[in-house]
């Protein structure tokens, strides 16, 4: 029972990670879209001078935008990574030993 209760709290930790890697990713995939908006804007503009020099201005601090949301994708890359292996062994430890080998040959 006690091994039950270890790999669902893996398991919930695993998932939490992964919810955590998922808004990480998103952020940075906002980031980059709002480069991408404020580039088709700078286009767009009747003023283009003011927009240029706006978004060459604004521009660093998005770039800063984007590295640190790279940096946390790494950091929480090797999260997930812990957390899995940590589920893995929760999950091994709780099957009978014959199973375990064959779960072990599965990964």
């Amino acid at each position: 029972m006690q091994r039950e209760r270890e790999l669902l709290d893996r398991a919930q930790a695993l998932m939490a990670v992964l919810r955590r890697e998922t808004s990480v990713r998103l952020t940075r995939r906002n980031a980059e879209a709002r480069i991408v908006g404020a580039e088709r804007a700078v286009l767009a503009s009747n003023d283009s001078d003011k927009a240029v020099e706006g978004f060459v201005n604004w521009l660093p601090e998005a770039r800063g935008a984007i590295e640190k949301a790279r940096r946390a994708e790494r950091e929480v890359a090797i999260d997930v990574a812990v957390a899995y292996h940590v589920f893995v062994l929760a999950r091994n430890a709780s099957l009978p030993s014959d199973e375990c080998e064959e779960g072990a040959n599965s990964l």
